[in-house]
């Protein structure tokens, strides 16, 4: 299944895309809820004719690599490929040009008007403003630069070899055991670098497969501590804005299994973020439904609603009573998303909650909360910002 959950229609529809992208697992491969999907992409069509374009390919070009001897090569050497096949799979295309790359095009440029300028965006000021902060990659500046007489063979020693990406599988095998859901957020906006639109690789790339598709994935099983407590009574606090409700939809899923087994479950609170509830609230019937039978006490905050801007760390901070109650108990606390803002901000309202019921300074907090941490108690499973 590959369909949207942000919805399209109404007063207030979205111009942003989340996809709920469901795959059948291949005979003999499990998951536990909490995994992560590792998923091979390839690149778009309009990045790989780029490539294309400037090196003077056509679209049915073919070659064959080869490698000095005595070296390992990564790329199929050796044999005939399709220049099309080998941009599409094999490297990375859109990584931020480095110093060293920079250096490489001037060397490999004699226009006396091109060369010093390329010398110049490896200065270390210029390159922090002109290429790093604006994302431009060696493709950018090959087309930039024109007159750069950069190889194809050195380009692609440049490029690193396609790395997966990782998604936190946002369903629970109790529900199915023979598929897995993904919950992917598609990245598309104007490029920093001024060439076109950026479209994420692997969120572009999913947002692109059809029902019956192949993807290329394999489970990974995740980092300890990022699992429902063995003890179901346990309370457990789960965080997560965004996609970053992936994984408490499978946590969400697993409850409910276990509910239907007669299993007694413990409390347990959902804060979830999102921009408008008529925009992206997604799964909302889902997560209305598990709260109305008792298998969640839902929390949702809305950073764009009447002008008010309310995020999971502010109504963490008006819940706070009930969420030391759960703490006080020995609940386990889970943090989904984004790494680089939100969960040091959630980190400084559980500290602040602490400080204030045990009346203790600061530095006191922060060891608390490392001491949850070594215990497993505060568990994330977060990635950089954008």
């Amino acid at each position: 299944a590959n369909r949207e959950l942000q919805t399209k229609t109404g007063a207030t529809p979205s111009e942003r895309s989340t996809r709920h992208i469901e795959v059948k697992l291949p005979d003999g491969v499990s998951y536990r809820s909490g995994d992560h999907l590792s998923v091979v992409p390839k690149n778009g069509a309009i990045l790989i004719g780029r490539v294309l374009s400037r090196f003077g390919f056509t679209d049915s070009s073919h070659l064959r690599l080869s490698t000095a001897a005595g070296r390992r090569a990564a790329l199929p050497v050796d044999q005939p490929i399709a220049v099309r096949d080998l941009l599409s799979d094999y490297v990375e295309l859109q990584g931020v040009a480095t110093r060293k790359q920079i250096q490489a095009l001037a060397d490999a440029t004699r226009c006396p008007m091109t060369k010093p300028k390329l010398a110049a965006l490896a200065d270390e000021a210029t390159y922090k403003s002109e290429v790093w902060a604006k994302r431009r990659s060696v493709l950018d500046l090959l087309e930039d630069h024109p007159a750069c007489e950069l190889t194809f063979g050195a380009f692609l020693e440049m490029m690193p070899l396609m790395s997966p990406r990782y998604y936190s599988i946002s369903s629970s095998p109790l529900a199915n055991a023979g598929q897995c859901s993904v919950t992917v957020g598609v990245v598309k906006s104007p490029a920093r670098s001024g060439h076109g639109i950026f479209e994420g690789i692997c969120s572009t790339y999913l947002n692109e497969q059809n029902e019956g598709a192949v993807v290329h994935a394999t489970i990974k099983e995740t980092k300890a501590g990022f699992r429902l407590p063995e003890d179901p009574t346990r309370p457990i606090i789960m965080i997560g804005p965004g996609t970053g409700l992936a994984p408490f939809r499978g946590f969400l899923q697993e409850r409910a299994a276990l509910k239907a087994k007669g299993v007694t479950l413990g409390p347990a609170m959902l804060f979830f973020g999102c921009r408008h509830p008529d925009q992206d609230f997604i799964y909302r019937e889902e997560l209305e439904g598990f709260a109305k039978a008792g298998l969640v006490d839902l929390h949702v905050a809305y950073s764009r609603l009447d002008g008010q801007r309310s995020y999971v760390q502010d109504i963490l901070e008006k819940q706070r009573a009930q969420v030391w109650s759960l703490i006080d108990q020995g609940a386990i606390i889970y943090v989904c998303g984004d790494g680089s803002r939100m969960e040091p901000d959630v980190k400084r309202v559980l500290v602040r909650i602490y400080c204030d019921e045990k009346d203790v300074d600061i530095e006191s907090g922060d060891a608390w909360i490392d001491g949850l941490g070594a215990q497993d108690r505060y568990v994330l499973d977060v990635w950089a910002g954008s």
